[in-house]
């Protein structure tokens, strides 16, 4: 229970902020796991929200501070909650879809490469940007050992850095050489045994050398 009309003010000041990343990172395809990017983005809906709120609506999450703690902290906080408005939360969770539907079709960069500044993709590798954007293809992963795997990718995982790229495909057909042939693209006259396999979760990518997409 807080028993601190301080710590309530500052906790209900950081609120929105708060409300406002975790939709942002619901939203989005493009997870903000590290700990600074985080707190940039809670500072950053937190001052967002508190300035549509209070320009737009004449609503904040700015509570009064106490001078000191009092022994009545608990009916003052009571008090307050009382008379409190819901419009920076609203705002906040508005907030939070609307960047996360920027970042996920990636506006800003979208917008510097039509203006030819720039050819960079909002992820640090292709990975999310190709499976986001190719929505509606097939895929056909190829191992190093000359296997062949086809199927529609139905999840993908979403970790920016790489270290846990998975595929989980439905529909899936093993293309299983037959004989010796270890090729990584068979040749004209390769044989390949078809292999019907359903579902497919592929968790460890190592062994993978390309991945080509076919439109439907």
């Amino acid at each position: 229970m807080i028993d601190s009309f301080e710590a309530f003010s500052v906790l209900l000041l950081i609120l929105p902020g708060i409300l406002g990343f975790f939709v942002y990172n619901q939203v989005s395809d493009f997870k903000v796991k590290d700990t600074l990017p985080s707190v940039s983005w809670v500072i950053f809906f937190l001052l967002a929200t508190q300035i549509t709120s209070i320009g737009l609506f004449g609503q904040s999450f700015f509570p009064d501070l106490a001078s000191e703690t009092k022994p009545g902290a608990q009916q003052k906080i009571t008090a307050y909650l009382g008379d409190i408005s819901a419009m920076p939360l609203v705002v906040a969770a508005a907030y939070g879809i609307l960047f996360g539907f920027l970042k996920n079709y990636s506006v800003s960069h979208r917008i510097l490469k039509t203006l030819k500044f720039s050819k960079r993709i909002s992820s640090r590798q292709p990975w999310n940007e190709v499976f986001h954007q190719r929505r509606g293809v097939w895929v056909v992963v190829r191992f190093k050992d000359g296997t062949a795997l086809s199927g529609w990718p139905h999840y993908y995982a979403d970790d920016q850095g790489g270290e846990t790229q998975q595929l989980y495909l439905k529909q899936a057909v093993w293309f299983v050489p037959v004989g010796e042939s270890k090729t990584f693209v068979p040749s004209a006259g390769t044989q390949v045994q078809q292999v019907p396999a359903g579902e497919v979760l592929l968790p460890d990518m190592s062994n993978v050398v390309a991945i080509e997409l076919e439109e439907d």
